[in-house]
């Protein structure tokens, strides 16, 4: 007769807590029985899912879910998340935008204007009867975007008392996960559910970082965050790289940063830069990508060169 676990001693064991393990036997990643109206996990499927297959961590998939995740406002996250949209786009791969954040930033960079919007991402969240692509709206760049305004900022709310709360954009992204090569997540500028649920879904983290002091404190923080998404939430989250924004390579401090950055996370900072100029912040008030609003400037190649950076991540 197998060995049995409870759901505690099982998340104990695999250190996420007992909702994961009752979500893994739903998923078939663990096996499960009900014993005495509770439920019982098999001992040697915990061990087996402890155990890498020939010591080697998982492949990311060839459809990609990134969470563009910085905890501090102003370091260029929907910037970064639409214009990589749009740049991953060219390189003839399909890309799907989701705003998460309650500003509506990335949908507005996309042309999206909020007013128009009558159904947004806050509605797919809360009723999983919505098909997540009959809110998905087209850019002028092109690039399909699941969009958010203000209304989302209810949802921090609305799903607190939902079961497996921080999964609940994971079960609609897997809806749609089939139609693309990329799904790019916009965060809020906060570590709180929305940004949960991003990390949840993700298989990747993309971290946009200003070259400033104040920006890089939260660092640490943030890549703490991570791990205990990794341990908790989502074991097969990795990180796709720390991306240097906003860079103005004539300041000396912004320099000694970015070098800093690439002393302390060797091999996890990009080797491009998004440099700060002012056709990248007039882009979105035209609605467009800096690669269609100034298609020869040094800020569109640094995106396309991203975009392959991205393409390569492992």
């Amino acid at each position: 007769m197998p060995d049995y676990l409870s759901t505690e001693q099982a998340a104990e064991r695999l250190s996420v807590d007992a909702r994961t393990v009752r979500r893994y036997v739903q998923e078939g990643r663990l096996q499960g029985v009900k014993l005495k109206r509770e439920l019982r996990v098999t001992a040697s499927s915990v061990t087996a899912l402890l155990t890498p297959s020939n010591g080697q961590t998982a492949a990311l998939p060839a459809n990609r879910i990134i969470a563009v995740v910085n905890q501090k406002g102003g370091v260029g996250k929907s910037t970064t998340s639409f214009n990589l949209a749009v740049a991953l786009s060219r390189r003839s791969k399909r890309v799907l935008l989701v705003d998460m954040d309650p500003q509506g930033g990335a949908s507005a960079s996309a042309g999206i204007p909020a007013a128009q919007l009558t159904a947004t991402i806050y509605q797919v969240l809360l009723d999983d009867s919505i098909d997540p692509m009959t809110v998905v709206r087209e850019s002028p760049s092109g690039v399909e975007v699941l969009p958010a305004n203000l209304d989302l900022a209810a949802a921090e709310v609305e799903l607190f008392n939902v079961t497996l709360r921080e999964l609940v954009l994971k079960d609609v992204l897997a809806k749609v996960r089939s139609r693309y090569d990329f799904i790019l997540i916009d965060c809020p500028p906060n570590l709180g559910l929305l940004t949960m649920n991003a990390l949840g879904a993700a298989d990747q983290v993309l971290i946009p970082m200003e070259c400033d002091f104040l920006a890089t404190r939260g660092l640490q923080h943030l890549l703490r965050t991570i791990t205990h998404v990794q341990k908790r939430l989502n074991r097969d989250l990795k990180i796709a790289g720390i991306v240097a924004t906003k860079f103005d390579g004539r300041l000396r401090h912004a320099n000694e940063i970015l070098q800093e950055l690439r002393t302390n996370f060797p091999d996890q900072v990009f080797g491009v830069v998004i440099k700060n100029t002012t056709r990248l912040k007039e882009a979105p008030a035209a609605g467009l990508s800096i690669l269609d609003y100034d298609p020869h400037s040094e800020v569109a190649a640094a995106f396309t060169q991203l975009a392959q950076e991205v393409s390569h991540a492992s």
